[in-house]
């Protein structure tokens, strides 16, 4: 019989009889089709071929005559070709198995007690932005519970967008963006303490064995990483393996519908900035890491200068167009971890998270000056001709807690000093008490 070496995604696509399995499972293969990240298509082949061969639809053959461990021998019902599925043996290098997460037990036994914690993580009243800092200290502790009913362990998230918190790190950060680039694996770390670059790490953060798996969207899009930790060395089995598979799906599921539900409760519909609710929120939650660890942060009100000209010129469309393409610039312009938002109107509000310091500030906020002034954006015209327009910006400024201590008393601030900022000639960056940078 001729052997024709396929990848999961073709044996998902035109080879295995899906029509045999439950919509809710098809509607799970698709996923993973339309993802297409290796390691989710391989999980979901296997989890297809176990479902098809409890339900009559394959039968599985004994193994070759070639003597390989790693693979899997299958024959559809009513049918002569035979599916071979080769997996990759586990790997160990410097301390760390790899394993396929195809490899482990599909269906690992789990009590009532322990899918019941599982399924609060799925509690509405959880579900809101992870970076606000009492819904993510609820979101961890829904976790590790769940963590502790599964496998006897704690376990924390770590998502891709955030920097490292210095009093909870993850145990190593290239392990973590390999479980991240790894999608298809499981890593699992027996024994920390009898590996030399994990053993300080370890030890500070009282653990001794740990498993590391990445975190995804249906999409196949990186949310970050979980870890399962114990003070144990080797306490895991296969089935507890693949019952952290299963957490690992199940946090990532809870995440990326909180990010769908940011983009419903946070998002600014027209230009994608976040809207005021949100900058609420981040204004007080920055404001309070600053004090804890006295820095500093900025609040830059950005005005678009003269923007009634545009919407009674060329129209309300070319009005959105100048607010969408000023909230491109102005999130360019600015590092990862600040916040832009728009506050209404023509008017944006951009905070500069700690720690920043007042020359920082300046060279920020001039760029984002600068970024627009540059744009020289085409809009199209009531008379439908395309017009070539100038936009320009003024910006007020404050710092905390070097203005004021408050949110309110920051904004209060930073609004006097842009209302100097729209005196003519505009298109300027005044801060409080602090003068107006030069316009070069």
């Amino acid at each position: 019989m001729k052997q024709v070496p396929i990848s999961f995604q073709t044996l998902l696509e035109k080879v295995l009889p899906l029509e045999e399995l439950p919509p809710p499972e098809r509607l799970r293969i698709q996923r993973a089709l339309r993802s297409g990240v290796s390691g989710q298509l391989e999980q979901a082949a296997m989890m297809a071929i176990e479902q098809l061969e409890a339900r009559g639809a394959l039968r599985r053959l004994p193994p070759g005559n070639n003597g390989d461990r790693g693979a899997m021998r299958f024959q559809p019902r009513d049918a002569f070709e035979v599916i071979t599925v080769h997996l990759p043996q586990p790997t160990q290098t410097d301390g760390v198995v790899a394993l396929s997460r195809a490899q482990l037990p599909a269906r690992a036994p789990a009590g009532i007690d322990q899918v019941r914690r599982l399924l609060r993580l799925d509690d509405p009243l959880l579900i809101s932005d992870p970076r606000v800092e009492q819904t993510r200290g609820a979101l961890l502790a829904q976790l590790d519970q769940a963590a502790h009913a599964l496998l006897g362990a704690s376990a924390r998230f770590f998502l891709t967008t955030e920097t490292d918190d210095p009093l909870q790190p993850p145990l190593d950060t290239a392990l973590a963006q390999a479980a991240i680039a790894r999608a298809s694996q499981v890593l699992y770390v027996p024994d920390a303490w009898a590996t030399p670059r994990l053993e300080a790490t370890a030890r500070r953060l009282g653990l001794r064995s740990a498993i590391l798996i990445g975190l995804f969207s249906s999409d196949g899009v990186a949310l970050g990483h979980l870890e399962v930790r114990s003070p144990e060395p080797d306490p895991f089995g296969p089935d507890d393996l693949a019952r952290a598979v299963l957490l690992a799906e199940s946090c990532g599921g809870m995440l990326e519908r909180t990010a769908r539900i940011e983009k419903l409760v946070f998002i600014d519909p027209l230009t994608g900035a976040y809207n005021r609710s949100y900058f609420d929120l981040q204004a007080r939650n920055e404001m309070a890491r600053a004090e804890r660890e006295k820095a500093s942060l900025a609040l830059c009100i950005v005005d678009i200068d003269d923007f009634k000209g545009f919407n009674t010129t060329y129209g309300y469309e070319a009005g959105d167009q100048v607010l969408q393409q000023v909230a491109q610039a102005l999130r360019r312009g600015v590092r990862p971890f600040d916040t832009i938002a728009r506050w209404g109107g023509e008017e944006f509000a951009v905070l500069l998270t700690p720690p920043v310091v007042a020359d920082d500030v300046i060279a920020i906020c001039e760029r984002l000056r600068v970024a627009v002034e540059r744009m020289s954006p085409r809009l199209e015209g009531l008379d439908r001709r395309t017009h070539r327009v100038g936009v320009t910006v003024s910006c007020g400024v404050a710092l905390f807690p070097d203005h004021a201590m408050d949110a309110q008393g920051l904004w209060r601030l930073a609004n006097q000093a842009l209302l100097r900022a729209k005196r003519p000639p505009k298109n300027q960056v005044v801060f409080h008490e602090g003068g107006t940078t030069p316009t070069p």
